[in-house]
């Protein structure tokens, strides 16, 4: 793990080795001094992983796409015994620890953890595990233990909304340290809830991690719709089964509200356009209309008011650059 708010970024690719020496190379290198697994391929060919790791405080992201594998957890490897939620993207792992024998499917996840020795024979696919401090996560859930080795309820609703997180995590390059401290909080309470929270537990995270992983979603929503003219309160809150009020509620606690986090989207959309050395040539009305402003005159109102110069002007300082 991090120490700190440090973020560590890491790459490992089984082809940044030669051919000849990649399965070995792959298993000492990367396999036992930085996973702590030894790493055999399952059908005598060449070992095929690439993966991201993401490092942050108390929690700990990898993403891969693997070809057939089996790693192995043993006795020697064992330096702590934190949790690890395993997601199955694509292909099947066969898990074995803590007593159990689990294959796990796409769509699947399961519990395991760095603290027994194990196996896991993954078919070729694509894997996010998710490594998180026992310190951290321990007294939010007291009872996690016993189901190491087995799946997790598909079902739970922070499941989606934990995976979000991880791709914000692993698209970002750089992450300053405020916003890594609250990713962390989010993502622990959105794992407490996949293992199980209870009482007081439970309700901070649902309180504080799932909300804030709603209003993620919402904004991502929003973003990806923008240039819809029919975006509305409404809409956003019927395509994610959520009342409007909720809505309201969530951008309220964010210091915002719906209308003004939307029309700062369009906004940004409509300068990001007007930019654009491609797009000079197109009509200022046409441009702000992808944006979503069905208004013109309303459109060069806020964005005076937003960015202190007319679309016009925008426009012209680009010219001038080129």
């Amino acid at each position: 793990m991090a120490d700190g708010d440090d973020l560590i970024l890491l790459s490992l690719s089984s082809r940044s080795f030669a051919p000849k020496d990649r399965n070995e190379a792959f298993h000492e290198t990367f396999g036992r001094q930085i996973l702590k697994l030894e790493i055999d391929p399952l059908d005598d060919q060449l070992i095929d992983v690439e993966m991201q790791l993401r490092i942050l405080p108390g929690l700990a992201v990898a993403k891969a796409s693997i070809s057939p594998i089996i790693c192995r957890h043993t006795s020697m490897m064992i330096d702590n015994d934190d949790p690890v939620i395993a997601f199955v993207e694509s292909g099947s792992v066969r898990f074995k620890q803590n007593g159990h024998e689990t294959i796990a499917h796409a769509g699947d996840a399961i519990l395991t953890t760095g603290g027994l020795v194990g196996t896991a024979e993954h078919t070729t696919g694509r894997m996010i595990n998710c490594r998180i401090s026992r310190s951290l996560i321990a007294p939010m859930v007291s009872n996690f233990d016993a189901e190491i080795g087995k799946l997790i309820d598909k079902s739970n609703p922070a499941i989606p909304f934990f995976l979000n997180y991880t791709n914000v995590v692993n698209a970002s390059e750089t992450i300053d340290a405020r916003l890594r401290r609250a990713v962390v909080t989010h993502m622990l309470d959105l794992a407490a809830l996949i293992l199980g929270a209870r009482g007081d537990a439970a309700e901070v995270a649902k309180n504080r991690g799932l909300r804030a992983a709603r209003l993620l979603k919402l904004k991502k929503c929003i973003q990806a719709d923008i240039g819809n003219p029919d975006l509305s309160l409404t809409s956003i809150a019927d395509s994610n089964g959520i009342s409007v009020t909720y809505v309201r509620k969530l951008f309220e606690a964010d210091g915002t509200t719906f209308s003004e986090f939307m029309l700062a989207q369009r906004l940004a959309k409509a300068y990001e356009l007007l930019a654009a050395p491609a797009r000079l040539n197109e009509t200022i009305a046409a441009l702000a209309n992808e944006a979503g402003f069905n208004d013109i005159s309303y459109f060069n109102r806020t964005f005076r008011r937003a960015y202190n110069a007319t679309p016009s002007e925008i426009r012209q300082a680009i010219r001038r650059k080129d």
